[in-house]
């Protein structure tokens, strides 16, 4: 398999009850469309189409779905 490419993670967020939060490729965070997902070092970063960051996340991670884009799978 080549380089791998997140599409997806979710993490454990919390306010009165803990619950999963999906970030995603292509879905809207605080105005902008997620274009891509970097994690460095833990830490998981989306960028606008501009390569631009939106924001990071540092929050305990559920899983996380990557695409191998030589093969067009997704895991």
């Amino acid at each position: 398999m080549g380089e791998k490419v997140i599409k997806s993670f979710e993490v454990v967020a919390e306010a009165t009850h803990p619950f999963i939060y999906k970030f995603e490729v292509g879905k809207d965070f605080d105005g902008q469309s997620v274009d891509d997902i970097i994690e460095h070092n833990g830490v998981f970063k989306l960028f606008n189409r501009n390569d631009e960051i939106i924001t990071e996340i540092q929050l305990p991670v559920v899983g996380v779905k990557y695409e191998y884009p030589d093969s067009g799978e997704v895991l």
